[in-house]
């Protein structure tokens, strides 16, 4: 982000900017504008940032967008409907996180599988895994294939038709349709493959970004989500002799239509109710991720939110890990991947709140604590009470 600010900077000498890298964002963006020193810009996500439209903590940049010529559908769909609150645009997109299924080949070969054929559906995905799962003389698994939560539920709840909340009605609907479809498809999983041995499994292998993970050693098949390509750095470093593959995430039928039901996440730029240098600011964050956006994903090894540079994004990709790199084939993925995409998470009030009860409900299902229905019938009865609670506080 330096480098793309010092580039601004030479385009713009009338403007410096000064970073700060913080941990704890929210809290700490909440606190500046209480305290009437918010910066004039910053990084908002997918999980705040209706939080903080919400409690106006940030503004709308409605007339930025309109006055420099930008229009919404400029953007990759989920990540311009996750900054939008109540019909107003409050973040430009900046990076997003888009997943793909990375494959161990050499797993691929010892399983019996073509590793130039990895799954296209979700029971393809689920024949493969059981031909990957190895385990010792006790039961305890040594080598793993798919998740049982298949990505997350706040994943495949789209996958499978369903959604997560109703905009019109003000209404949580995780407990509806598909969303209930899939968690019972990952307690069927889950049967197959229980979740504790999966934990145990998994625990003590080091993350992808480490030498010696899962992945690269061949004890874990796949590699998602998470599998983003900035994973390509850690392997180049750690496994330059790991033979992998990247594939579109699996749908429900091999039509490729599905993949429009995929849901991305990502951040965000905002700024800051109170900002004292709103005009630059604006000026700065449409430089970065929207004049420059691809450069930025490139540079920055994130993933353009701008859908007429998508092409240049993926161009610059192949120039940046260079020609012979084992990536190279599969960078066209994410630019189809991120035009396509039409889901999002919905941008509420109680967003990150929405989630965690998801997964916990998610939790509950799979270990066989609660059926689906009744994990998930509890968590939309929370967050509808809180959601109800904060827009009657608003």
């Amino acid at each position: 982000m330096k480098r793309i600010g010092d580039e601004f900077e030479a385009e713009h000498p009338e403007i410096k900017l000064q970073w700060s890298f913080n941990d704890e964002w929210q809290e700490k963006w909440l606190t500046a504008v209480a305290a009437g020193i918010p910066p004039d810009c910053g990084y908002t996500n997918w999980e705040g940032l209706a939080t903080l439209a919400h409690g106006k903590a940030v503004i709308a940049l409605d007339d930025y967008f309109a006055a420099s010529g930008i229009k919404p559908e400029d953007f990759v769909t989920s990540m311009i409907k996750n900054a939008t609150y109540e019909g107003k645009i409050y973040a430009i997109p900046g990076g997003c996180d888009y997943d793909w299924l990375l494959y161990n080949k050499t797993v691929y070969e010892e399983a019996g599988l073509d590793p130039e054929k990895p799954p296209v559906t979700f029971d393809e995905w689920v024949q493969h895994s059981e031909k990957i799962y190895q385990y010792d003389s006790a039961g305890n698994i040594t080598r793993m294939g798919m998740d049982p939560r298949a990505g997350g539920l706040y994943r495949t709840g789209f996958q499978f038709g369903g959604e997560f909340y109703d905009e019109a009605n003000r209404k949580v609907t995780c407990n509806e349709g598909g969303v209930v479809k899939a968690l019972e498809f990952e307690v069927e999983l889950a049967k197959k493959w229980p979740v504790e041995k999966v934990s145990a499994f998994t625990a003590g292998l080091p993350g992808y970004s480490q030498p010696n993970s899962g992945f690269a050693t061949g004890k874990q098949a796949y590699l998602y989500p998470g599998g983003a390509f900035w994973a390509m750095e850690s392997f180049d470093k750690y496994a330059p002799d790991l033979k992998y593959g990247a594939a579109f995430i699996p749908t429900l039928t091999p039509d490729p239509k599905e993949r429009e039901l995929y849901m991305w996440i990502g951040w965000h730029y905002s700024i800051p109710t109170g900002a004292k240098n709103k005009d630059a600011a604006w000026q700065f964050m449409k430089y970065a991720f929207y004049d420059k956006a691809a450069r930025m994903g490139v540079v920055t090894l994130n993933g353009c939110c701008v859908k007429a540079q998508l092409t240049e994004w993926v161009e610059g990709l192949k120039d940046y890990f260079g020609p012979d790199n084992r990536v190279i084939p599969y960078l066209p993925i994410l630019g189809e991947i991120a035009a396509v995409s039409a889901k999002y998470w919905p941008p509420i009030p109680v967003a990150s709140r929405y989630l965690d009860e998801v997964n916990r409900a998610e939790d509950f299902a799979v270990r066989g604590e609660k059926t689906a229905q009744q994990a998930l019938d509890e968590c939309a009865e929370i967050v509808q009470k809180e959601l109800e609670a904060a827009l009657k506080g608003s």
